[in-house]
């Protein structure tokens, strides 16, 4: 994995985008590290990840595979626990990964709750991960993510929210620009 600074620096080399800088600076300048997915026991990760998979897969269950999906974030907070899943996207990019953001309390049978918190847009898989800490690093502060629509999140936007209940993202009913 890069260091901020080195992903900075490779960004600019190849000429990124300027908007990369607020938001990898907030992941900076955070005085919390988060705990890499890696620390945690294999066992632990695979079988959360097996209640896990369905729910983040949805629809591409059928078509993708549980071991395609890397851990990219893991972070208990109580029952809690904040998790981030990157997976293989198809892209003429080769080695593009998109990550899915949310959090779950879990219980003996499996969740009590889950909700997703944001989806990133298709990212290399060097720097997947320092996206996902940088966005949910600015989300735990309060950020409205929202204002990193074209760059970083591609939900929510103004037109789409998680519904916790269905357990999928909606449509607001009026704000379609279609």
């Amino acid at each position: 994995m890069l260091s901020t600074k080195a992903l900075l620096e490779k960004l600019f080399q190849k000429g990124g985008r300027s908007t990369l800088l607020p938001l990898l600076c907030v992941a900076c300048s955070s005085p919390t590290q988060w705990p890499t997915p890696e620390g945690i026991p294999v066992s632990q990760r695979d079988s959360l990840r097996k209640v896990l998979y369905p729910l983040v897969a949805g629809r591409h269950a059928l078509q993708d595979s549980i071991q395609s999906y890397r851990w990219e974030l893991w972070v208990p907070a109580g029952e809690t626990l904040y998790f981030g899943f990157s997976r293989p996207v198809r892209s003429l990019f080769p080695g593009r990964r998109e990550a899915v953001v949310g959090r779950g309390i879990l219980s003996d049978t499996g969740l009590r709750f889950y909700e997703e918190l944001f989806w990133t847009y298709r990212f290399p898989s060097d720097t997947i991960r320092a996206v996902v800490e940088g966005l949910f690093t600015a989300w735990r502060q309060g950020t409205d993510l929202r204002r990193w629509n074209e760059t970083f999140v591609a939900f929510p936007d103004p037109y789409t929210f998680y519904d916790a209940g269905q357990r999928r993202w909606r449509r607001i009913i009026g704000k379609d620009t279609l």
